[in-house]
């Protein structure tokens, strides 16, 4: 029974091509725009972090620091020397520190350097490197083809996992891969609502198989769905946007599969909660995007004020990104590291499936 009840699925999602519109070329080209958007996107954030800079190339020092700080997103903190910014990022004063040389010019191979905490996660190390290097870009040069403004690195004697973030891919593919993984969830929870008005779901009732074997059988196929589909939107990032991983793969599966169970068994809360088609769409777009929004999945948690940092790790979507971040922009980054997001997120996974088991109308 378990064979045939799969096959019958596979079947209902290769009919409906709008769930391949829905789950892959949707997510690829919100990628794609995201990704050449951020290149150069200058995102306001309503708290501005700390950036110690010292200025010691005079009147194209203060335009950086002048832009700085109409960014909204730094608030700049003036230093004596050099010295003393390595200083405070190598102590863990600050997180990020900026020095313009006396001879900086970007033009003829004399960037500036930017500082960052090497204790700081790639999560949130590499959204405040991506938005100083473009503030301090825009502010010194207009042309098209723009030479290295910015050089970055961790202060004299330290050692950082960062990675080179060398595409703005890096967080832009896991946060639509998340947040389009999940409406895995809505084809789930859908499909559910269509085998009840066509009566198929009485007829799977009927059958000698027990009802915790006929969900398993049900699910099963949306979970691999899933998983396909995130895995091929990295593997789209990788190859075809030229996004590097730095962190073990095998990680990267276990928590693929992890975000897979969780979006799958969100489906299953979603149809418990809905009787109908029309109240399933309705509930289920407005959760995901919800909690795609306050996960960073459409904006990066480490930009945004330290509440709504907090309030991402209530949904998987936050947990998820975590360990993808890690993953992708870390070097060397393993099981080890990615425990708690892992753990986490197949924590969701349990929890919306015992939720939705107690509430879910078997007989109808």
């Amino acid at each position: 029974m378990l064979i045939p009840t799969l096959r019958k699925e596979i079947q209902l999602l290769r009919r409906d091509p709008r769930v391949l519109v829905r789950l892959i070329v949707l997510p690829v080209l919100f990628i794609a725009i995201f990704g050449y958007v951020f290149n150069t996107d200058n995102s306001k954030q309503h708290e501005a972090r700390p950036i110690t800079v010292w200025n010691g190339a005079g009147g194209n020092g203060e335009l950086i620091t002048r832009a700085l700080d109409a960014s909204q997103m730094f608030a700049v903190v003036p230093a004596a020397t050099a010295r003393a910014v390595e200083d405070q990022v190598a102590g863990h004063q600050t997180a990020v520190g900026l020095i313009v040389p006396p001879d900086f010019d970007p033009m003829h191979g004399h960037p500036a350097t930017l500082l960052l905490d090497p204790r700081e996660p790639p999560q949130v190390a590499g959204p405040l490197r991506g938005a100083v290097v473009g503030v301090v870009t825009r502010a010194v040069l207009r042309e098209a083809a723009l030479p290295d403004v910015v050089a970055v690195r961790a202060p004299i004697g330290a050692t950082s996992t960062l990675d080179e973030l060398s595409s703005a891919f890096q967080l832009t593919v896991p946060g639509n891969a998340v947040l389009f993984g999940f409406f895995i969830a809505l084809t789930c929870a859908l499909s559910f609502a269509e085998e009840r008005r066509s009566g198929t779901w009485r007829r799977l009732l009927a059958s000698p198989v027990s009802t915790w074997q006929l969900l398993f059988a049900k699910l099963v196929p949306y979970i691999a769905l899933g998983t396909l589909q995130v895995g091929l939107l990295f593997a789209i990032g990788a190859f075809g946007f030229g996004m590097p991983i730095g962190g073990s793969l095998p990680a990267l599966a276990v928590l693929t599969v992890g975000v897979a169970c969780s979006a799958t068994a969100l489906g299953l809360l979603i149809a418990s909660l809905s009787s109908t088609e029309k109240q399933i769409s309705s509930l289920g777009s407005v959760l995901i995007m919800i909690m795609g929004l306050v996960g960073g999945a459409m904006f990066p948690r480490a930009l945004m004020p330290h509440v709504m940092q907090q309030v991402g790790l209530f949904v998987p979507h936050g947990w998820a990104l975590d360990g993808y971040y890690q993953l992708i922009v870390g070097k060397g980054t393993g099981f080890a590291d990615v425990a708690k997001p892992i753990a986490a997120v197949y924590g969701f996974a349990v929890l919306f499936t015992v939720i939705g088991v107690r509430r879910f109308r078997f007989d109808q």
